[in-house]
């Protein structure tokens, strides 16, 4: 996850949202797809995902990460969280496509700028939030860590 949640966080993920899910079941698919997309794989210590290998395809590539990107955004929208949350993940994507895009120079920014996996943490945090809003749980500050896989 790349931020160590604390026992506390671990108890949010059971609370049921409005939307009838789980945190947990709410996020689950998105950070597997954030994985996919920004580290999956590793070769020589480098971790890269599907993004930079379809984005190597020009402008289809960074077309096609965009659309599946859009996954937490769709995500974002639909459990209702703030407008400023929808308007960075959007940022975060469009700047992944746009610098993307760039022969070469964009194949080097896709394998380092991980807007999953930033997009996954803004979603994530958001929704642990409300989770511990709607049951009183304070949440505990997460203590940075070495980024999972």
């Amino acid at each position: 996850m790349g931020l160590k949640t604390a026992v506390a966080d671990e108890a949010l993920l059971q609370v049921r949202l409005e939307s009838g899910r789980t945190v947990e079941e709410e996020l689950k698919a998105l950070r597997s797809l954030a994985r996919l997309l920004d580290s999956q794989f590793e070769v020589m210590g480098v971790k890269f995902g599907a993004d930079a290998l379809v984005g190597l395809i020009p402008v289809a590539g960074d077309a096609v990460t965009l659309v599946t990107g859009g996954a937490a955004l769709a995500t974002s929208v639909r459990l209702r969280l703030p407008w400023h949350v929808h308007t960075r993940i959007l940022v975060n994507l469009v700047t992944d496509a746009g610098l993307g895009a760039i022969p070469i120079l964009g194949d080097a920014f896709d394998f380092f700028f991980r807007s999953h996996k930033r997009n996954f943490r803004l979603v994530e945090h958001h929704v642990l939030e409300r989770a511990a809003k709607q049951t009183g749980v304070k949440r505990a500050r997460p203590t940075k860590q070495a980024p999972a896989s």
